[in-house]
């Protein structure tokens, strides 16, 4: 896929989860939450499978990402990853990727199934840091994944 083609297809990505709310504190927020989204699904696309391998990818090719978006403040480490997706709306979030998903698949939304694991030892009570979601998304019709 070419540079514009794939420009395109994040501003598409990124169109679907617009009402995703972002309940950090709008003052505090260096990684805006666009910026984190699609580090993540290129990442994922490019075979990573933890908030490690994210973190990994985005310092790598961070070039790459500022192509797509401006990352001025760089890309976040693996634990600021999982504090950010910790602070997201998991049902909302869920919304938004079986919407993406369903519209790139061309599958009903009733159609794909999700698979959700929740990462052990993952939570801090005492810092009142929630666990850590993964999310797999499948084509019913279909054995292949639709992402990790």
């Amino acid at each position: 896929m070419e540079m514009d083609g794939a420009i395109s297809e994040s501003i598409v990505f990124l169109e679907y989860f617009r009402d995703l709310p972002d309940p950090r504190q709008a003052g505090k927020v260096v990684y805006p939450l666009e910026e984190v989204l699609l580090l993540c699904l290129l990442a994922v696309v490019a075979g990573a499978e933890t908030f490690t391998d994210i973190a990994r990818f985005g310092t790598k090719k961070l070039d790459l990402l500022r192509r797509f978006r401006p990352f001025r403040d760089g890309t976040p480490t693996h634990d600021h990853l999982g504090d950010i997706f910790a602070t997201l709306d998991a049902e909302k979030f869920q919304q938004c990727f079986v919407a993406w998903v369903a519209a790139r698949t061309g599958a009903p939304a009733d159609v794909i199934a999700i698979d959700g694991k929740t990462v052990r030892r993952s939570a801090d009570k005492k810092g009142a840091k929630a666990a850590i979601h993964m999310v797999s998304a499948f084509a019913a019709r279909h054995p292949i994944p639709l992402s990790k």
